[in-house]
């Protein structure tokens, strides 16, 4: 005997109200069906003013800036290199010239 959609929600133990689990309950029905309605151009431009504004609020940067490698400014990482080489290039140097 099937349960009615009141039962299944009860026996669900969800959070969301019955109109919300009776929209997704209907959504995953139509995923199987291949009934899924393909969302509309409004619906797609009020997704990306959101996203934008979304990116706005947090601070996202969109735009490419050579200044930084990993987030690390480049000259700092150069500096290092250069430390890095000239260290490992004065201890082979002393080792050699110890006989």
């Amino acid at each position: 005997m099937e349960k009615s959609l009141n039962q299944r929600y009860k026996d669900s133990c969800t959070t969301l109200s019955y109109k919300e689990w009776r929209r997704r309950e209907d959504n995953k029905m139509a995923s199987f069906t291949g009934n899924i309605p393909s969302p509309s151009l409004q619906d797609s431009t009020a997704f990306k003013n959101t996203q934008t504004e979304m990116a706005k609020i947090t601070g996202l940067k969109t735009d490419v800036s050579n200044k930084t490698i990993f987030g690390i400014n480049k000259y700092i990482l150069i500096v290092a290199g250069v430390m890095i080489i000239t260290a490992v290039v004065y201890h082979i140097y002393t080792k050699q010239k110890k006989p």
